[in-house]
């Protein structure tokens, strides 16, 4: 694993909320005295999206993007295809949102990306940004969803140079390209805050926006994986092996996905470097300057 790296400082606050403390103090005494019911609320809200559809982060086609739509899980999938003005193949790059997400996250890289000669493929998951209601509607999804869209994505658009994806959408591409029997080695790939999945990221997931303890955890993750229909550490980064070049991007003080998790990915794959921040929480880190530099520069190597 190359050094880390260290990007600037920022002032600016995390954007992560956590429950009210009268929310937090209730789920602290569910603990104790209502541990089923509590993993029950808790297991509803894990699956519910952020929001209402007309609530939901969504983005613009930038100017000169091709916009397409792709059926998926009995929806259609938005996203734009954006390629340079310059002639000659441009190496294909996808930007992958997490939960909760869309394609306006990644606004400041493809541009930077795009500007840079790549062309860049960015697409909404079902129930998030501007595609369709998923299988289970407009106001709740799982990582299953996720990973169905970015491998119709990849059957329409192919086999890419580098992948850029963010907390659960780290998951998602890693296993939607590996469903495409894309060689995981052959690609860069960009990993920015990533949510590792399995039950260790699902209970601090949920621990940064409520208290959970193991009489509540023992009888959540059963509920989780029988509503989702997977193993939660099937689930999970630490499942796939990656061989070739990464480039894990983590803050130091992102709460909902904590920065021991991309330390210790980084460490796991022998071809992966860390590029710690701080100061930039779980999605500040997405238009971060420093950061939105390195991964043009990590995605360029080996291009000249």
């Amino acid at each position: 694993m190359a050094a880390n790296s260290q990007a600037p400082v920022s002032r600016k606050k995390s954007t992560t909320v956590r429950a009210p403390w009268f929310v937090r103090t209730g789920f602290a005494a569910a603990e104790h005295l209502a541990p089923g019911p509590a993993a029950k609320i808790l297991c509803e809200l894990w699956f519910r999206l952020p929001g209402g559809p007309e609530k939901r982060l969504r983005g613009e086609a930038p100017a000169g993007a091709a916009v397409f739509e792709l059926e998926c899980l009995g929806t259609t999938v938005w996203g734009f295809d954006w390629a340079p003005d310059t002639p000659g193949d441009a190496p294909l790059v996808y930007l992958v949102h997490g939960w909760g997400g869309s394609t306006g996250d990644f606004r400041y890289i493809a541009a930077n990306l795009v500007a840079s000669g790549f062309r860049v493929v960015a697409f909404d998951s079902p129930s998030h940004g501007n595609s369709g209601p998923g299988p289970w509607g407009d106001r709740h999804s799982n990582g299953l969803h996720l990973i169905e869209a970015m491998s119709v994505v990849a059957e329409k658009f192919g086999t890419p140079h580098g992948v850029v994806a963010h907390s659960m959408g780290c998951i998602s591409a890693l296993h939607g390209l590996t469903l495409n029997g894309v060689d995981l080695a052959e690609l860069r790939l960009v990993i920015l805050a990533p949510f590792i999945g399995g039950v260790e990221g699902f209970s601090d997931t949920i621990g940064a926006i409520v208290p959970v303890g193991p009489r509540i955890l023992k009888r959540l993750v059963p509920l989780g994986e029988a509503k989702a229909g997977i193993r939660l550490d099937d689930f999970s980064l630490y499942g796939i092996e990656v061989e070739g070049p990464a480039l894990v991007v983590h803050d130091r003080g992102d709460r909902p996905n904590p920065f021991r998790h991309g330390e210790a990915l980084a460490a796991s794959w022998p071809g992966a470097e860390l590029m710690a921040t701080t100061g930039q929480g779980h999605r500040k880190i997405l238009a971060n300057p420093a950061v939105n530099g390195r991964i043009s520069q990590f995605l360029k190597v080996g291009l000249d």
